[in-house]
């Protein structure tokens, strides 16, 4: 297993506990395009070219927890896609 399948299935396993540099790294990873909202702006929105979906993070602090919903929007989409290829 790679360590791109391991921070996939951490994803899956445990969207509590996700912080912000993990799934930006996941979200990147996965070919993700990440733009900010605004200059300075806490609000990242990414979208793949692959789905029709965007997924927005906020992120307050380096390690900052992201909410459930936040987390979950994200695994969402990333099913999707994993579907989608």
């Amino acid at each position: 297993m790679t360590k791109k399948d391991k921070r996939i299935q951490s994803l899956f396993r445990n969207p509590k506990s996700m912080r912000f540099p993990e799934l930006d790294a996941i979200l990147t990873e996965l070919g993700y395009e990440k733009r900010q909202s605004g200059k300075g702006s806490s609000h990242y929105v990414y979208s793949h070219p692959d789905i029709e979906m965007l997924v927005v993070l906020v992120s307050h602090g380096r390690n900052d927890m992201l909410p459930e919903y936040q987390v979950r929007k994200a695994v969402q989409s990333v099913k999707r896609l994993l579907e989608n290829l």
